[in-house]
């Protein structure tokens, strides 16, 4: 009884060892590609990706199978230090300067040399044996001193003209009429006397400061604009550390900087500085599936970005801000577009249940060259006016034209809630 118990332990687990290598047998049987090599080993060649602190080197991984990459790096951080600015206005180039003279264009071109005159000129005598030649002397000439006669000027004298009377002013009404009732006539001669021109001052009593009047601001020339918002983004904390290999490490250096940071300084006025990921390497199939097609993650070619972190603390959330405030949607929608133009595969929520919960990127090279983007890129803009609009369509503001919903909405009145989610099966890191 006992033997038999062993040997059916026995079979069972060679039995389910041959069906997991015979369910995986296409990658975990196969070979790396060549050009991944050469691709980790121009990349860091390049020195588009230097070895840091945050960017430390570590042993190759070889296998199971095809998994692994040669050069790895340990990354805790991602994109450059520098200034940062963010403007809705496209830069205008610099216009010509009134009055500026050309730039030179080296080498300059020489002028011709002067025609010749007429004039010949003679050599100059050879100079005398044993020592230096002499020269008369040149003549001086000495010119007669002449004296002026001083001329003398009569002295006039100027006598004063003669004092006229000065009477009163001319008065501004007409004759026979007598002088209007007012205070224009204050402190002219014959009228009464002016407090501020000779007559009884009155005492000076300051208005309550609550009876002051402010000034208006001054209106800004110009059609309206948004503020230049401008600040000083570092490398983004990645946490917990990923394994990646070097092509995407420079990829989302790139993607950080000039897509992640300006949207973030467009949406929120502040810049990014952590991102929360899920998966790095992983020698896996794709989604999980060991049946499916080996996936990037087995190569440290792919990363799953799952939140961003302001320099606030405000989080936001892949899964949450998709469908979130306005802000929200229209910055992740901006960073996927951006990511479409940088990476060959571009997963989001809306491709597949795989991916309702981060951002997936990769660098896959697909048949043809073509890239992948699920869902397709919309502009931030038009997806925060649309969530404005919902938004305003929920609370029947009256500025919302159209038919207004009546019917009570359980769900937030901006995107998913907590409970929205409750059905789905939560996402394991690293099973996409």
């Amino acid at each position: 009884m006992t033997r038999g118990v062993r040997w059916y332990l026995v079979g069972s687990f060679i039995l389910v060892t041959l069906i997991a290598l015979a369910g995986c047998s296409h990658f975990m049987l196969a070979e790396r590609e060549p050009w991944r090599h050469d691709a980790e080993i121009a990349c860091l060649n390049s020195g588009a990706v230097k070895e840091s602190p945050t960017r430390v080197r570590i042993s190759s991984i070889s296998g199971p199978g095809a998994c692994g990459a040669d050069y790895p790096l340990r990354v805790s951080a991602l994109g450059e230090s520098g200034p940062l600015g963010y403007t809705d206005e496209a830069p205008v180039p610099p216009g010509a300067i009134p009055n500026a003279s050309l730039p030179q264009h080296w080498p300059v071109t020489q002028p011709s040399a002067a025609p010749s005159s007429s004039v010949s000129s003679q050599p100059l005598p050879p100079p005398q044996a044993g020592g230096a030649q002499s020269y008369p002397p040149y003549p001086q000439q000495s010119y007669p001193q002449q004296s002026y006669p001083q001329q003398s000027y009569p002295q006039q004298a100027y006598r004063p003209s003669s004092a006229t009377p000065v009477g009163p002013p001319l008065s501004l009404n007409p004759p026979g009429l007598p002088p209007p009732e007012d205070d224009e006539d204050l402190g002219v001669p014959g009228g009464p006397p002016h407090p501020y021109y000779g007559g009884p001052a009155a005492p000076y009593t300051p208005a309550p400061p609550s009876a002051a009047q402010p000034m208006p601001p001054v209106p800004p020339f110009g059609p309206p604009r948004d503020p230049l918002v401008t600040g000083a983004a570092g490398p983004v904390e990645v946490k917990p550390p990923a394994t990646l290999a070097c092509p995407i490490v420079s990829e989302l250096d790139q993607w950080i900087t000039a897509a992640v940071q300006p949207a973030a300084l467009k949406w929120f006025r502040q810049p990014v500085v952590e991102i929360k990921q899920i998966s790095a390497y992983s020698c896996r199939g794709m989604n999980g599936n060991p049946n499916a097609h080996i996936s990037e993650h087995a190569f440290g070619n792919a990363l799953d970005i799952a939140e961003f972190t302001l320099a606030d603390g405000h989080k936001i959330s892949v899964q949450y801000g998709w469908h979130g405030t306005p802000e929200e949607q229209g910055f992740l929608h901006d960073v996927q577009a951006a990511a479409c133009e940088d990476f060959t595969t571009v997963l989001a929520p809306g491709a597949n249940v795989y991916h309702y919960n981060h951002i997936h990127v990769d660098l896959m090279r697909h048949y043809n060259g073509r890239h992948i983007c699920e869902p397709a890129a919309i502009p931030g803009e038009v997806v925060a006016e649309r969530a404005r609009a919902r938004f305003a369509a929920q609370h029947g503001e009256p500025a919302v034209t159209g038919s207004i919903d009546t019917k009570p909405h359980y769900r937030g009145a901006l995107g998913y809630t907590k409970e929205d989610d409750d059905g789905r099966p939560e996402a394991v890191p690293g099973d996409d």
